[in-house]
């Protein structure tokens, strides 16, 4: 814990709680095994499972993760969306989730649509109606990671709607977009 002051001081972008870790471990001389197929996180990163993402078929990549078959396409195990994902006109980002997602009043979000590998979807969104356009593994993660986060999200919506709201008042609508 000694590590994390002088960490952060140094590098205040960093997390400062991982590198003070890894400087304790290397200190201490910790064994440890690395691991690169257990998370995902930023799509441009190196020492993560991409590689699975990229292996998947493109016309597979959406309904791999809304509905995962470990069988068929194995994937990394957690999902640290600490970044922001999208693909096409779909932006996701945990910063812009509204305090009120789950209320019987508030939409479900929208979610990528079986175009979503669609060259014409090669970018993402972003704040102020800018796109920047995706290189084709770069579209293929964030089309993996859009759809299933928005899923996840939508369908512990629908869990909370079903569960807490009269059917009638229950909007089950797909039409929240972050962006606007």
């Amino acid at each position: 814990a000694e590590l994390v002051p002088k960490v952060h001081r140094a590098k205040p972008e960093l997390m400062s709680e991982m590198y003070a870790y890894c400087l304790a471990a290397a200190d201490m001389g910790l064994p440890h095994e690395v691991v690169d197929s257990m998370m995902l996180s930023s799509d441009d990163a190196y020492g993560e499972g991409w590689d699975m993402i990229d292996n998947i078929p493109d016309s597979e990549v959406c309904s791999s993760g809304i509905t995962p078959h470990q069988s068929l396409h194995p994937l990394p195990t957690v999902l640290h969306y600490c970044q922001n994902y999208g693909v096409g006109d779909v932006l996701f980002s945990k910063y812009l989730i509204p305090s009120d997602i789950f209320t019987c009043q508030k939409p479900l979000l929208i979610e990528p649509g079986d175009d979503v590998m669609s060259p014409d979807n090669a970018y993402k969104p972003k704040l102020g109606g800018q796109k920047l356009e995706l290189k084709p593994n770069m579209h293929k993660r964030n089309a993996f990671v859009t759809c299933a986060i928005t899923s996840i999200v939508n369908e512990a919506s629908l869990f909370f709607k079903l569960h807490n709201c009269d059917e009638a008042e229950a909007n089950k609508e797909r039409t929240l977009n972050l962006l606007a």
